[in-house]
């Protein structure tokens, strides 16, 4: 074969996001064994958001496929089918002649792609669906029949959610309260209630988050061994919720949903003591790396969105939040 590597370079490691605006900055190298012409060649992004799976209770299969980014940029003609554009037309002379022939040896050609501002982030789950974006390098060579040789790189890819609004700086709460009745007598034995305080409702990836939980109990138990020695303990937890939809394969007004809960990060905290008044526990909870941010653009298969949960024996407290992708740091106060 005339050309024997040709391989895509991304700026950034596997696993690392671009954010949306931001430039995808990448190169193309080719070693050449024979000189040979070639017709075109292009850079493409692609991106796309599929669902699938079949429902157990009607045995029928439900699937979407949405193409949500589709530009490229021709680096043979110097198009750039974005919002963005360069000029390659120099850059490609010096490989190639007049008649686009490519020479031997070993060449390097670098390229730039914006990323529009309105895209959906990356996310894949198995058995649910998945919004993937695909950077591929495209050579089209006329010899010996028309063909081409493609070098392709998975890109991850968040969109961009700024917390910089004041609201996104406000704590968010929740509160509830139960009556704990005898499960012999039938009587009340008092009340528990709990409050649990964000805060901030808007969080970065990697950001610790002041939390407070107000917990009173009113309630007397027996004294007994087995609860001397026990150490009861709540879970806090910070859950990620996706949302799927899906279209039916044969009839394309009926339309599936599945939900899919994860506690990404949990951390448990020990309840209040019987009788002891309001009592109020501080945490210094970290919000894990490399989350997605909460869906703003809503695709209409997958969307994305968080909330803190709270575990009680007796109730379970919910507060929403919303994890972005950019904040402004507070200055420090002297």
């Amino acid at each position: 074969m005339r050309i024997n590597y040709f391989d895509l370079i991304l700026g950034k490691e596997p696993g690392i996001p671009y954010l949306a605006g931001e430039e995808i900055i990448g190169k193309i190298e080719i070693h050449v064994q024979e000189k040979t012409r070639i017709a075109r060649l292009t850079v493409r992004l692609l991106g796309q958001a599929h669902t699938a799976w079949r429902n157990k209770a009607s045995d029928i299969m439900y699937e979407s496929k949405e193409l949500i980014m589709d530009d490229y940029v021709d680096l043979t003609n110097k198009e750039l089918i974005m919002d963005d554009y360069v000029d390659l037309t120099n850059d490609l002379a010096l490989h190639c002649t007049e008649a686009l022939e490519i020479s031997e040896g070993k060449h390097k050609m670098e390229f730039k792609m914006k990323i529009p501002y309105d895209v959906s982030s990356s996310i894949e789950k198995d058995n649910h669906g998945s919004i993937q974006y695909t950077c591929s390098a495209i050579l089209d060579i006329p010899e010996d029949g028309e063909s081409e040789i493609i070098s392709e790189k998975e890109v991850l890819i968040y969109s961009l959610l700024n917390l910089d609004a004041p609201h996104f700086r406000q704590s968010v709460r929740a509160h509830d309260q139960v009556n704990v009745i005898g499960c012999l007598c039938r009587r009340p034995k008092g009340w528990i209630s709990a409050e649990l305080i964000v805060g901030e409702l808007g969080l970065l990836p990697g950001e610790i988050v002041k939390i407070s939980l107000i917990i009173e109990n009113t309630t007397k138990r027996r004294k007994s061994k087995k609860h001397h020695k026990a150490h009861e303990c709540a879970l806090l937890s910070l859950c990620q919720q996706l949302d799927f939809r899906a279209q039916n394969r044969y009839n394309p007004q009926m339309y599936d949903e599945k939900f899919l809960t994860i506690a990404v990060e949990s951390e448990g905290t020990c309840k209040a003591n019987d009788n002891k008044g309001p009592e109020t526990k501080l945490i210094a909870f970290k919000i894990p790396e490399n989350l997605p941010p909460t869906s703003t653009k809503a695709n209409g298969l997958i969307t994305c969105s968080y909330f803190f949960k709270l575990d009680m024996e007796h109730f379970d407290l919910v507060v929403p939040i919303v994890i972005g992708s950019a904040k402004t740091a507070e200055p420090i106060l002297l």
